[in-house]
């Protein structure tokens, strides 16, 4: 098992590590349920957003909405000795 910073929650493998043996299958259908479920929503909400505007303007919002989703990413404290 490798180390990983204290308070480190952010990693799926992480997750799975510390999952109990028998809920991984649950933990990884409840994931992959909620991903097909965000995908539907937001690509409906796509949809409302092309029809009321044009596709341009729908196209350009989720290329600036995917471009800035690294600003959700949890960040590192550079305070923190390096993971060895």
């Amino acid at each position: 098992m490798t180390r990983r910073a204290p308070g480190c929650w952010c990693s799926a493998t992480y997750r799975l590590e510390h999952t109990p043996a028998d809920r991984v299958a649950r933990t990884l259908s409840a994931w992959s349920i909620g991903t097909g479920a965000a995908i539907a929503v937001l690509t409906a909400l796509a949809g409302l957003l092309a029809d009321a505007t044009s596709p341009r303007t729908a196209i350009t919002v989720a290329g600036l909405l995917v471009l800035a989703s690294p600003a959700l990413l949890p960040r590192r404290g550079t305070d923190r000795p390096p993971l060895a």
